[in-house]
């Protein structure tokens, strides 16, 4: 399946091919048809000074 990935620390982001994750018992696929970004998704991409600063979760918004 497709992904939006950060792969180098620099401006930009990439399309990337993931395998499809194992689902377990009380998991579920959901097939995304829209989306939106937020401003902490245009600093990643931009890589700004803010962007490159750690910031706790996976993504720098929440843990």
């Amino acid at each position: 399946m497709k992904a939006l990935s950060k792969l180098k620390a620099e401006e930009g982001i990439w399309m990337t091919d993931v395998p499809v994750p194992e689902l377990g018992h009380n998991d579920l696929l959901i097939k995304i048809r829209k989306t939106a970004i937020c401003g902490t998704d245009v600093h990643i991409y931009n890589w700004d000074e803010w962007s490159q600063k750690n910031h706790p979760g996976a993504d720098g918004r929440r843990p």
